[in-house]
């Protein structure tokens, strides 16, 4: 039995030394138009935000402890940033009470889109929760960031999708 293992992790080097691991985590670098039904019964068109305005795009779900971290921070900055960044949020693989109850618990008041089957997330190529895109008005993906944010990064990153592209 000592010699399957021994085996095994040979041919896993060798793999590995051959390039043929898993690739690295690859986000798009461009935004995924995707529509779907947000938490309110409502209907969400991202198509309408693309080219119009930057976009903090988060994933989460009410199980993950870390996305309860950031909920406060993202409610306070879409406030803060209204009109001029819009926050957009994907909901993943949860239960409509479940997420309804994380949303008032934390008095998120930007729309919540709810992706039961991932299929949002999928296309986003998100591997952990949370993950947040930064879109910038052109639909271009500047930043993605995994893990629970903290104020500074979040203000580093809507700084950068405010700025102004060089050259002008």
């Amino acid at each position: 039995m000592k010699r399957i293992g021994v085996w095994g992790i040979g041919f896993l080097l060798l793999g590995v030394a051959l390039g043929l691991a898993p690739p690295p985590y690859r986000a798009p670098s461009e935004a995924v138009p995707f529509s779907g039904t947000l938490l309110d019964g409502g209907r969400f068109d991202f198509d309408a935000y693309l080219g119009q305005t930057p976009v903090v795009l988060n994933f989460w779900a009410s199980w993950c402890a870390p996305c309860h971290l950031e909920a406060e921070l993202l409610e306070r900055y879409h406030r803060a940033f209204a009109g001029r960044v819009a926050f957009v949020s994907v909901n993943v693989q949860d239960p409509s009470a479940k997420a309804r109850g994380f949303v008032e618990r934390y008095g998120l008041s930007f729309p919540v889109v709810l992706d039961g089957g991932a299929d949002v997330a999928w296309s986003y190529r998100v591997t952990g929760l949370p993950t947040t895109f930064f879109i910038d008005a052109a639909g271009q993906v500047r930043f993605v960031h995994q893990g629970p944010l903290v104020a500074s990064q979040l203000e580093r990153y809507l700084a950068y999708l405010l700025a102004p592209p060089e050259g002008e």
